[in-house]
């Protein structure tokens, strides 16, 4: 064998070795959510718990294996710049999109998602109009005809309110009216009545003391807000003025700090459906409220929670991919995956079940109520 051959294997060889030893390819994760505005808060925070999970797997990730990357886009909480924000996540090639996180842009995002044969783990994505589908959505929380018809259980049982008033914002319409159907049905069926639906679209100019006076018009013993937390503290802050003693809930959508950051002293009092159980004391839970407070400087809430799930579900379905499956079939043959609180076990179109929690707002914080 000649020098220059020699030479040529000897090149070939180091080729090779730089190349096993280089770090593999990181797996490309994107994020859809609406993180400006001013109902942006459901976004941040789930993407702060995408982040943390994703900073979690990557400090293992030298002896685990690939590190991840984030790859973060903005839906405005807009249909339509959702489409464009995942047909930017589809051009980088990800291996799959945590998100997003109202059913608005859901509706919208997982006919793309399922065309492009990319998985789509949506956040605490709940409207029932995406249940029973063979696509490429998955969720992490139950739909909405489990969680409102324990809300209408818990006002007509424990508090006797046979009159509702709902004021609901047709913005996430997918959401909203899911959810106000299913509460409608279940307070029917216990012998309640809803007096009086007050829709409106959720803006900078929207007129609240105008919405708070149509809503108390039919004189109810209960309003039920069924909106972001921004606009059930705005809300609230208007039905307290008019009449202070109301008794007031809201739908798991408005549930997030920022309701208790703006509604002040009003909020007070005030009955919330949650999917998350704030007082869990479990060692999963404590050690992601410990992680998540050290990291962002506040507590977690159900954004956080459904996002760090999600985001930690399709990483351990990639983990377990077979050569031969794509990550959808992964996931389905896995089934069932350990959430922060408690297994998350899905069904043959991604759906699941998980729990309500009904809280009460005392002293600033979220309580659960009796």
């Amino acid at each position: 064998m000649s020098r220059i051959q020699l030479r040529l294997l000897a090149l070939i060889a180091l080729s090779l070795l730089v190349t096993a030893c280089s770090d593999p390819e990181p797996i490309r994760l994107g994020f859809i959510a609406g993180l400006s505005g001013a109902n942006a808060d459901l976004g941040l925070a789930a993407r702060n718990g995408a982040q943390l999970a994703v900073e979690q797997h990557n400090a293992t990730a030298q002896d685990t294996g690939r590190s991840v990357q984030l790859i973060i886009r903005d839906d405005e909480l807009n249909p339509e710049q959702g489409k464009k924000a995942l047909a930017e996540l589809l051009q980088q090639q990800v291996h799959a999109v945590i998100g997003p996180m109202t059913s608005a842009v859901a509706m919208a995002l997982a006919p793309m998602a399922t065309e492009a044969g990319v998985v789509l783990m949506g956040g605490p994505v709940s409207t029932d109009m995406l249940n029973g589908r063979d696509d490429q959505f998955f969720r992490t929380v139950g739909s909405n005809d489990e969680h409102a018809r324990v809300m209408a259980a818990y006002l007509r049982q424990t508090h006797n309110i046979e009159r509702v008033s709902l004021i609901v914002d047709h913005r996430n319409k997918a959401y909203t009216d899911s959810w106000a159907g299913h509460f409608n049905a279940r307070f029917d069926d216990l012998g309640g009545r809803i007096q009086q639906v007050t829709a409106f679209e959720s803006s900078t100019s929207l007129d609240y003391a105008q919405v708070a006076k149509q809503a108390l018009t039919e004189a109810p013993q209960a309003v039920l807000l069924i909106t972001s937390a921004l606009d059930a503290a705005l809300l609230i802050n208007q039905l307290r003025q008019q009449q202070p003693s109301l008794t007031i809930a809201t739908a798991e959508w408005a549930g997030s700090g920022k309701l208790i950051e703006l509604g002040g002293q009003a909020v007070e009092g005030v009955i919330v459906a949650q999917y998350i159980n704030m007082q869990d004391t479990s060692p999963a839970f404590t050690a992601f409220r410990t992680a998540y407070s050290a990291r962002y400087g506040e507590a977690p809430g159900f954004p956080a929670l459904t996002a760090y799930n999600a985001t930690r579900i399709v990483l351990q379905g990639l983990s377990e991919q077979h050569d031969a499956e794509t990550l959808k079939q992964t996931l389905l043959r896995v089934r069932r995956f350990e959430g922060l609180q408690g297994p998350i076990e899905l069904d043959a179109f991604g759906d699941t079940h998980s729990p309500t929690f009904i809280t009460r707002i005392q002293q600033g914080q979220y309580q659960h109520a009796d």
